[in-house]
């Protein structure tokens, strides 16, 4: 018999953690993910923590059977659920060195999902939800349902795109190498904030009763990924950038033109 709203009181659900976090890589960069340079895969995140929800069912039969108004044995859990339901990344941020702003896009959107499954946080890392796992027998027991996050870290400007090169060129003179676009971001010696955070939201739940929507209060937690910069490819991708933007020009730049 599923879960009954009569019984709600003999429901219970856990999340942990209990709070939202900066998320811990396993690899040898426990502050976050590093970029792959080009097509490569041998750089991953896989994230340290444990993310559950567990739902409690505590609804025994009487010790001597069912009487009116008594558990009768037959509640089961209604079953425990975690979705991611926002994405995010920082918006746009001021070079120091420059005082120019770059605007940052391209993160995809949540999958709210409702069932178990395998969701994109960000290209090639992904969020797996497992469960619910567990089984509640004679009314009492318990059901799981665990998020696991790992892949391997795709180059930031292939996915996070602060200018279109052949809109706002790079400077004739190379002078913004290591200063724009999100490899500037990662460039602390340069004035950049550092690690790029992708950050996420994450609602732990419960399906609904069998006669009702679950009276278990939702639990929405964020969390945030560290993506570090790789600069083994930044002078690579720059030149592209720069050989993109600047062989659709009809002419040669003016001086002037050199730092804008």
């Amino acid at each position: 018999m599923p879960a009954r709203l009569a019984a709600s009181a003999a429901h219970a659900m856990v999340t942990v953690p209990t709070a939202g976090a900066t998320l811990t890589n396993s690899g040898a960069k426990t502050a976050g993910g590093m970029e792959n340079v080009g097509t490569a895969t041998s750089s991953t995140y896989t994230m340290v923590e444990i993310i559950t929800c567990t739902e409690t069912v505590a609804a025994p039969i009487p010790g001597g059977g069912p009487i009116p108004g008594s558990y009768d044995g037959l509640e089961t859990a209604a079953g425990p659920m975690i979705a991611i339901t926002d994405i995010s990344i920082p918006s746009s941020w001021t070079v120091p060195a420059t005082s120019k702003s770059e605007s940052l896009s391209g993160i995809g959107t949540a999958a709210n999902n409702t069932s178990a499954g395998t969701y994109d946080i960000f290209p090639d890392v992904k969020l797996t939800v497992v469960g619910p796992t567990g089984a509640v027998v004679a009314g009492v027991g318990s059901q799981t349902t665990t998020v696991t996050i790992t892949g391997p870290v795709t180059e930031l400007d292939d996915w996070v795109v602060p200018w279109t090169p052949t809109d706002k060129p790079p400077n004739f003179d190379g002078s913004d190498f290591g200063l724009a676009r999100s490899s500037g971001y990662g460039n602390t010696q340069k004035g950049g904030p550092g690690i790029f955070y992708v950050s996420f939201t994450l609602k732990f739940f419960t399906a609904p009763f069998s006669d009702g929507p679950s009276p278990m209060s939702p639990v929405e937690l964020d969390f945030k990924i560290g993506v570090i910069n790789n600069y083994d490819n930044d002078r690579d991708r720059y030149m592209t950038a720069y050989t993109n933007a600047y062989k659709s020009l009809t002419k040669v730049p003016e001086l002037s033109e050199w730092q804008t």
